[in-house]
């Protein structure tokens, strides 16, 4: 049984009812509900014909601070380049002392969560 959920609203048919997979006169392929390339819009013209049309969208509060959070999290370096580097000098110079304790410690809850 083929279901097109793009056309749940419209009343099956004798001509669309049955079909599996075939393409239809209309540039439609009814088993699935796709039409063809060129008769589809891309996204940024469906948002052009939207500001068109007068329509607007209104983010929420929480989602507009997420917006603007991923925003800061994106200027962010994926890494502390400063942070690195006085690693590296600790373990080169010999000054870097490990908290044996500590990466035990981080190990067994590591552990004991998975």
């Amino acid at each position: 049984m083929v279901i097109d959920i793009n056309r749940l609203n419209n009343a099956a048919t004798p001509s669309n009812s049955g079909r599996t997979g075939s393409a239809q006169a209309g540039g439609t392929n009814e088993a699935i509900g796709t039409k063809q390339p060129g008769n589809v819009p891309n996204p940024s013209e469906q948002a052009q014909q939207a500001g068109k049309s007068g329509e607007s969208v209104q983010l929420s509060r929480d989602a507009q601070q997420l917006q603007k959070v991923s925003e800061k999290l994106r200027d962010q370096p994926a890494v502390n380049k400063e942070r690195v580097a006085q690693l590296k000098q600790a373990v080169e110079d010999g000054s870097y002392q490990v908290e044996t304790q500590r990466v035990a410690s981080k190990l067994l809850n590591f552990e004991s969560q998975r």
